[in-house]
């Protein structure tokens, strides 16, 4: 902005992020304020709903921008009209959300505009068309009736124009939410922020005058989003070593990164993967890393919405399994039993390496139970002697444990329990 060599500089509020700012943010905003003031570039600021409402300004005494105008850093316009120079004049409304336009006409009707100046209007609200289904502040054709030669908006914090009717919104210099990454390089990054430089020239004949704007842009830190999509029928280790090598793959030093791993997956797995333990993530050379992990149960998302918990479970291992019902109450008292417990304990790496395995035998025996057609003699190697709940507890060890059966897998198994 200094290189443009300005007569001044008109920010359009949200200086600040909190309306009461850390002493470093406070110390940092002076750092860059003094370097306008060594260039002798006088820097106009109006307020927004983060550097203060009005009612916070009117309780605590005035706002930050007001101390720091005190400071001399600064010229903090209130809902006010103001002569820049003999040529022109600059009004500065505040955010009053439906407000905005009343305060406007207030400010006008107090002080007319001189249509012989260049008049600027900076506002901090929403305009109508801007955002899509948002309640607006105003409408950019009330504007333009008002007869501003420039109107430059805040409040919006990616850069939006409405150029027909002279308004422009140039976005936040640095972001402070997702909300305002805009769009992004060819490699996932959001690299960009700018400002608008005009230079305004009187016709002298015409009494008109002319406007030359250019948007510059500048480089900021980069910040990305990428999403990873989980896969159910994935290993919990072949999930995370997919994981691992997207993380690798969209690195890179300094920047702000978010993950987002979506995806359906039994909650069994679920309680063993964290993503932010992810080795990449621990050696990753970003700044900071944000991870977001939506998991959603595989089994309930298959179910209807009207149904509870055990519902959903019983008609998914009746429907999609074809689990005969007098079988599906012991899969339901598995599967809730499981839940308790790697929910309420806290497990250690055998224990964890165990409960993987295990789950993903059953996990991998239920997708394939309807598959599996057994052999005559495979089904003559499971017959056993059938008994009764209450002698079960009284079998020999011979009768548990009969010697010179075919050891046989557990899908096969599954299929002649039903």
């Amino acid at each position: 902005m200094i290189d443009e060599k300005p007569d001044f500089i008109i920010h359009c509020g949200d200086f600040f992020h909190q309306f009461k700012p850390t002493p470093g943010a406070i110390r940092f905003a002076i750092k860059i304020l003094e370097k306008f003031k060594q260039e002798n570039i006088p820097f106009y600021v109006i307020r927004g709903n983060h550097d203060a409402s009005k009612a916070q300004a009117q309780r605590f005494g005035g706002t930050i921008l007001k101390f720091l105008e005190e400071l001399g850093y600064l010229i903090y316009v209130q809902d006010e009209t103001v002569n820049i120079n003999d040529n022109i004049t600059f009004t500065g409304i505040g955010e009053y959300g439906k407000s905005t336009g009343d305060v406007l006409e207030d400010v006008l009707r107090n002080n007319p505009l001189n249509q012989k100046k260049f008049n600027i209007l900076a506002l901090h609200g929403y305009l109508q068309g801007q955002v899509s289904d948002a309640i607006y502040d105003i409408s950019g054709y009330q504007l333009a009736s008002m007869g501003f030669n420039y109107i430059a908006l805040g409040h919006y914090h990616k850069q939006w124009e409405e150029k027909e009717n002279k308004i422009y919104c140039p976005g936040s210099t640095e972001q402070t939410s997702l909300n305002d990454w805009g769009k992004p390089d060819k490699d996932g990054y959001f690299r960009k922020s700018g400002f608008y430089s005009i230079k305004s020239t009187l016709n002298v004949d015409e009494s008109l005058w002319d406007m030359d704007i250019e948007r510059k842009d500048f480089d900021i830190r980069p910040k990305g989003r990428f999403s990873f999509e989980i896969k159910n029928i994935d290993s919990i280790e072949s999930i995370i070593e997919r994981a691992n090598n997207f993380v690798k793959k969209h690195d890179l030093e300094g920047a702000i990164i978010r993950y987002d791993f979506i995806g359906d997956l039994p909650i069994g797995k679920q309680s063993l993967i964290n993503f932010t333990n992810l080795s990449a993530i621990k050696e990753s050379k970003a700044l900071h890393v944000i991870v977001n992990q939506q998991l959603s149960n595989v089994v309930l998302t298959k179910a209807r919405s009207d149904l509870t918990t055990n519902e959903a479970l019983l008609e998914i291992l009746e429907k999609s399994y074809g689990f005969k019902k007098n079988f599906t109450g012991k899969w339901l008292d598995l599967v809730n039993e499981t839940i308790k417990i790697l929910g309420h304990k806290t497990i250690n790496s055998e224990e964890a390496e165990e409960i993987k395995l295990i789950y993903d035998i059953v996990t991998d025996a239920s997708l394939k139970m309807s598959d599996i057609e057994l052999k005559p003699t495979e089904k003559k190697n499971l017959e056993v002697k059938k008994v009764t709940p209450k002698s079960s507890t009284n079998l020999t060890k011979t009768e548990q444990e009969p010697k010179n059966v075919k050891q046989i897998d557990l899908a096969q198994f599954f299929k002649e329990g039903e």
